[in-house]
């Protein structure tokens, strides 16, 4: 397999983050727009009861993480509204958050293990290093992917 990588731990946490936003880009590929949007749980709260959901909240978040680091190093930030009813809608702006973020470590490869460890960044819920708040992305697309796929087991959903 030919592939090129990011550079340094920055690089390799965001290709960790975009091989997770692939590998749940092909799952929803697999979802009809009807089934992206019913709500399956009225009992969760609003952010979980349909595909379409759980993916706008999993992109809302992406862009908070990203400015959370934007803020962090006083780079201009924006806070996109974003609303999507099809399918194909949530895979688009799934990727244009991922870009956004790449975007936000334009100017960071090159940091070193002990710089990330010691930019801190304050969000709204606690406090990361910039590693954690990276690894924290991961594990939220994965975490939500998983979500997804439980839904589609437990539903029938394809």
């Amino acid at each position: 397999m030919n592939r090129t990588y990011r550079k340094g731990a920055i690089g390799a946490l965001t290709d960790e983050y975009e091989k997770a936003l692939n590998e749940l880009k092909d799952l929803l590929l697999q979802i009809p727009d009807a089934e992206f949007q019913k709500v399956y749980n009225e009992k969760t709260g609003l952010d979980f009861q349909s595909i379409r959901n759980i993916v706008l909240h999993m992109i809302n978040s992406g862009y908070a993480y990203a400015n959370y680091i934007r803020k962090r190093f006083g780079d201009n930030y924006v806070v996109p509204k974003i609303e999507i009813e099809k399918t194909e809608q949530g895979i688009f702006e799934l990727g244009k958050m991922f870009e956004y973020t790449v975007e936000t470590f334009e100017d960071k490869w090159h940091l070193k293990y002990r710089e990330l460890m010691n930019t801190i960044i304050k969000t709204s819920w606690t406090t990361y290093d910039l590693e954690a708040i990276i690894e924290h992305a991961i594990v939220h697309i994965l975490r939500h992917r998983l979500q997804i796929e439980k839904m589609i087991a437990t539903y029938g959903i394809i």
